[in-house]
């Protein structure tokens, strides 16, 4: 049903595997697989989970008493963690999401890798929710496959894989697991889209979230090499965190756009939106700037830091807050 061969292609078996479990169905069904791999020699690293007690719901203590008897039974590692999720700045499912990635950033050991059960639903849903929001290529990439996390790195691997593959997992190796009740409140834009939206375009087009998820490699592939090209073409001059406003001056305007967004991404902060760029433009670019001129923005999950352009001798300069 999974591929352990490309689950090893994107997994290093001679290093720690480190699985981020809730006891929801998804990961359940991703700590039992790595586990039988475990079981048949095929990977030579320790096998821990992570549970994060987010400590929203009346069930969840009872949650991590699951978890911990699901990995007694298999003689798992786990570890637990208790966070207080504030909400005020960034939104309910935003904050647990960050306290649950701190958690992981600091749990993680060298070399450790953080297995994520993110399937190709879950794409769908990114990709719908962004759209919905407003969003560029970056957005439409969809949630990365792997990244640097701390000491260690997160993997994603079976973002390939329809929900229903890991559903049909479950039912076939009779694995328990928890149902979180707040999955099914439309309230949560996300919960609205993967349970009204997905739910009605797959009765039509049963592999649409399949589609959706291809559709995400394609922009990714695109944008790689877009990046690529800028860097070739620019280099040097775009990699610190002052950038030449003549260099951007000799440029037309969306080549000028798609220059400064790659700069500001390559600084690792929030990414400006369409309206931001166009403020960006119009002040930095379309105007005479002076030491006083600022554009400021942040992202509303304040899941990168916040950031402002100044101006400062001829170069427009990228500041963190």
């Amino acid at each position: 049903m999974f591929d352990a061969k490309a689950f090893f292609e994107l997994i290093n078996p001679n290093k720690n595997i480190v699985v981020a479990y809730s006891g929801g169905g998804d990961s359940s069904a991703l700590l039992h697989f790595c586990h039988e791999l475990k079981q048949q020699g095929l990977f030579s690293g320790k096998l821990s989970a992570i549970h994060v007690n987010h400590a929203l719901s009346k069930n969840a203590d009872s949650w991590e008493k699951h978890c911990q008897k699901f990995c007694i039974e298999r003689d798992i590692a786990l570890h637990c963690k208790s966070i207080e999720v504030n909400s005020k700045n960034s939104g309910l499912e935003s904050a647990a999401r960050q306290g649950r990635f701190k958690v992981f950033k600091e749990m993680l050991e060298s070399d450790d890798q953080l297995l994520l059960a993110h399937h190709a639903d879950d794409v769908a849903e990114t990709i719908l929710f962004r759209l919905f929001r407003g969003t560029g290529l970056d957005g439409l990439q969809g949630p990365v496959r792997e990244r640097q996390l701390g000491n260690g790195i997160m993997i994603r691997p079976w973002l390939d894989y329809p929900k229903s593959y890991l559903n049909d997992y479950l039912l076939a190796n009779n694995i328990q697991f928890i149902t979180d009740e707040s999955n099914f409140a439309d309230d949560q834009d996300r919960n609205f889209i993967r349970n009204e939206l997905l739910s009605l375009a797959s009765t039509r087009w049963p592999k649409a979230s399949t589609q959706i998820q291809q559709t995400s490699m394609l922009v990714s592939k695109h944008k790689k090499v877009h990046d690529l090209l800028i860097d070739k073409q620019f280099g040097s001059a775009i990699s610190g965190i002052t950038i030449q406003r003549d260099l951007l001056m000799n440029l037309d305007a969306d080549t000028c756009g798609e220059v400064i967004r790659y700069w500001i991404k390559q600084n690792n902060v929030a990414m400006p939106n369409k309206k931001i760029l166009n403020e960006i433009l119009k002040a930095f670019i379309n105007s005479q700037p002076s030491s006083k001129t600022q554009v400021h923005w942040s992202r509303a999950d304040n899941d990168q830091k916040r950031v402002f352009l100044s101006f400062y001798d001829g170069d427009l300069v990228i500041n963190k807050k």
